[in-house]
C-alpha cells in the first residue's frame, strides 16, 4: 500500500511539475521557432539535417518527449498521467520525410474527476513530419491526426518542443 501511495504521489507532483512547464513554455501549443508576443521566449529548433539517402530504420521521433522512438505504437499527450493520446498506431509508411499510420485517439472525460473518468475513444489518420537533426539522428516532430469519421476531432501536436527546451544548452 505505500508503495502505490508513494507512486501516486510521483506522479501526481510529475504532472503538476509538467503542467507548470506546460503553461510557461507553451508546451501542447502549437508555435513557430519565433519569439512569443507576451514574453522573449523563443522555442528552440533541432539541428538541420539531411535527410538524402536516410533508411526507415534510422528515422526516428519523441514520445512523452524522449527521443531516439521508432515506430511507436502509443504516444501520449498528457505524459504524467496518460489520460490522452493515441494508441493502438499501425504505421503504414516510416520514412525520412514523414509518416502515416491509423491508431485509436483516447481521452479521459476526468467525470467527476480523472481517476474515476471514463476513457473515450475515436479512430483517427495520423502523420508525423517536419525532420529535424538531434544528435545526429533524423527525427519526425510534428504529429497530425483526423478522425476517420467525418465531424470528429482533429489536431496537432509539436513531439520535439518540450525535449528541445529542456536540451537547448546541450
Amino acid at each position: 500500500m505505500k508503495k502505490v501511495a508513494l507512486g501516486l504521489v510521483v506522479v501526481m507532483l510529475g504532472g503538476a511539475l509538467l503542467s507548470g512547464i506546460a503553461g510557461i513554455t507553451g508546451a501542447g501549443v502549437e508555435q513557430s521557432n519565433t519569439v512569443n508576443q507576451d514574453s522573449d521566449f523563443v522555442v528552440p529548433s533541432g539541428d538541420p539535417i539531411s535527410i538524402d539517402g536516410v533508411l526507415s530504420e534510422d528515422v526516428y521521433t519523441f514520445v512523452c518527449e524522449i527521443p531516439n522512438q521508432q515506430k511507436p505504437e502509443l504516444i501520449y499527450f498528457a505524459c504524467a498521467d496518460g489520460n490522452t493520446g493515441i494508441g493502438k498506431i499501425e504505421w503504414s509508411s516510416w520514412e525520412a520525410v514523414g509518416a502515416i499510420g491509423v491508431g485509436e485517439y483516447f481521452a479521459n472525460d476526468c467525470d467527476p474527476d480523472c481517476a474515476e473518468g471514463e476513457f473515450e475513444f475515436t479512430k483517427v489518420r495520423l502523420a508525423i513530419n517536419e525532420p529535424i537533426g538531434v544528435k545526429g539522428k533524423v527525427h519526425l516532430t510534428n504529429l497530425t491526426y483526423q478522425s476517420i469519421d467525418e465531424g470528429g476531432i482533429s489536431g496537432d501536436w509539436n513531439l520535439s518542443e518540450f525535449y528541445l527546451v529542456m536540451n537547448q544548452n546541450n
